[in-house]
């Protein structure tokens, strides 16, 4: 089995990028209780702290984890709210969460271990040049090879269809939008691809 990795996995959802992670000790931050209730059920050995993940990883970065990964809050980066939304007048203009930049730069300089800070692309220029990897950027200290995911179900899939593209049931449980929940689930394969090229380890396809 070899060593089992210590992994901090931040805005951790119902833990999509999770799901095909193999040989780990998790610990989980999420802030909704209820969706952090659904990823206890699906990883019941992994430790869950329902809470601020951005507070948690500056008071607790430095607590001997092998791997961080986090994924922040997207809609005020993301080109579908800024074209589809804004553009078309049917939300307003908002400010960029900075913290996404901010982890970036602490994990960058006071992290020694291996991290990655995920997101989407987004609309604007980023500030901190991030890797390239399917629709996602990554911010990490180490390289993401490119790999072939297949093609992502449309943006206006049924939940149905994003069940089947991330590979997730819901349907036991009581969440408002699990079409969206699903739809910001970074895909199992993605999440093993990164967690792999961290550490080396061979890629394998599902």
């Amino acid at each position: 089995m070899g060593k089992k990795y210590r992994v901090l996995n931040l805005y951790a959802g119902v833990g999509g990028n999770r799901k095909l992670w193999t040989n780990v000790e998790v610990t989980a931050v999420e802030l909704d209780k209820r969706i952090g209730m659904v990823y206890q059920d699906l990883y019941p050995d992994d430790q869950l702290v329902v809470g601020d993940a951005h507070k948690y990883l500056i008071e607790h970065y430095d607590d001997g984890w092998d791997f961080i990964w986090s994924s922040p809050p997207c809609q005020s980066h993301s080109q579908i709210r800024y074209r589809l939304g804004f553009l078309n007048d049917k939300v307003s203009a908002v400010y960029p969460d900075m913290g996404l930049y901010q982890e970036v730069i602490l994990l960058e300089n006071y992290y020694k271990g291996r991290w990655v800070v995920e997101n989407v692309k987004g609309y604007y220029k980023p500030l901190i040049i991030p890797q390239v990897v399917h629709r996602h950027y990554f911010w990490s200290n180490f390289v993401i090879s490119d790999f072939d995911f297949g093609c992502d179900a449309h943006r206006f899939a049924s939940h149905d269809e994003r069940q089947v593209e991330k590979g997730m049931n819901l349907d036991k449980y009581v969440l408002p939008d699990k079409r969206r929940i699903l739809r910001e689930c970074v895909r199992p394969e993605l999440g093993r691809h990164v967690f792999n090229c961290a550490f080396k380890r061979v890629q394998v396809k599902l």
